[in-house]
């Protein structure tokens, strides 16, 4: 299948060239370095000492734009360095290595990192209308037209991954099961790939991604949407030993403080975070960065555990009904709550 070479390009100016470094066996890419001024939002400075570095966990830079186009990433009393990620795995073993004091994932690394006993909790949730993520057919497929009609399929998606969550409950809410379907598990930038070459029959993909490949491929068709996801929650992740730290508690208060801030900003100009984002970040057209920003809207945090809890319990049962978890956890162990009122404060002014 012929691939705009302009098309690529930009997906390539839009971060295609840290996505692929986050692939790599080391999981990170470079580290950036911003601000050390001496105001601060809601945290005393008192509280984090001169020299203290926040190491924060990014995927497509997400965090760092939403900061920056709410102007909330002016004057932090400490350094904070972000890698960057495709997806959760990698991310999970950054935390592993020690290499990261937060960072933020959907609802499937944070239950697989229960399983396999990593010392990391979430410590915020945030909420939007639709997920991001979507259900697409290889060119040319016409037998794919929702969740049901994937049995028997070849579906490409990273295991591990919220791209899995989501074809978990889509098979779930019909049904179905991941026996049921062939699984081409691959890295989330090579699902365009295999859809285009004949290897999968559908794919689960994500944003900005989805919008190229239904740019390049005019044949392939988006057949569940954003907002028709039902796994819709985001998660802020932190280290027991970055949370047992005060320097570093205290850094991560106000960066939370400064998240509620961006988000509430879009939320109030979405305009902003069309083009921020999906226009200048991603580099969809207009047109089409308009149309996914209404399939996901705004995003909003929520208290922890919530209402979250028995979404995540279902989510955790069918990992491991479909032997992707080695035991049944209790996802209650999974939420930190103690920001909840600090979150719920500032999002209320």
């Amino acid at each position: 299948m012929h691939r705009s070479p302009s098309r690529f390009a930009l997906l390539g100016l839009a971060g295609l060239g840290f996505l692929l470094a986050a692939c790599s066996s080391s999981g990170t890419a470079a580290t950036t370095t911003v601000g050390t001024a001496a105001t601060t939002g809601s945290v005393s400075t008192s509280t984090i000492p001169a020299g203290t570095v926040l190491r924060v966990g990014d995927q497509l830079s997400y965090l760092k734009t939403v900061l920056s186009v709410s102007h909330q990433d002016q004057g932090f009393p400490y350094q904070v360095q972000y890698s960057q990620f495709v997806g959760g795995p990698p991310m999970l073993q950054a935390f592993q290595g020690g290499a990261l004091d937060t960072g933020f994932v959907g609802s499937t690394p944070l239950i697989f990192a229960q399983a396999a006993g990593q010392p990391l909790v979430a410590v915020a949730a945030w909420q939007s209308k639709g997920s991001g993520y979507g259900l697409v057919t290889a060119p040319g497929v016409t037998s794919v037209h929702g969740w049901a009609s994937l049995k028997g399929k070849k579906v490409a998606y990273q295991t591990g991954t919220a791209g899995e969550a989501v074809l978990l409950e889509g098979l779930d809410s019909v049904g179905l099961t991941l026996s049921d379907v062939t699984t081409v598990n691959l890295p989330q930038t090579q699902v365009s790939a295999a859809l285009q070459g004949g290897s999968a029959d559908a794919g689960i993909q994500t944003e900005p991604l989805t919008s190229v490949y239904l740019a390049d491929n005019p044949t392939a068709r988006q057949v569940v949407t954003a907002d028709q996801i039902p796994d819709r929650s985001d998660f802020l992740l932190a280290s027991n030993s970055a949370l047992a730290d005060k320097a570093t508690s205290a850094a991560l208060a106000d960066y939370l403080t400064r998240l509620v801030r961006a988000f509430a900003y879009l939320r109030a100009h979405p305009a902003a975070a069309t083009q921020a984002v999906f226009v200048g970040q991603y580099h969809l057209s207009p047109a089409r960065a308009a149309q996914v920003q209404a399939e996901i809207g705004g995003a909003s945090f929520v208290p922890l555990p919530g209402d979250l809890a028995p979404a995540q319990q279902k989510l955790a049962d069918l990992f491991f009904a479909a032997g992707q978890i080695p035991h049944k956890v209790d996802v209650t162990s999974e939420f930190d709550p103690r920001f909840n009122d600090l979150i719920a404060k500032v999002q209320s002014t």
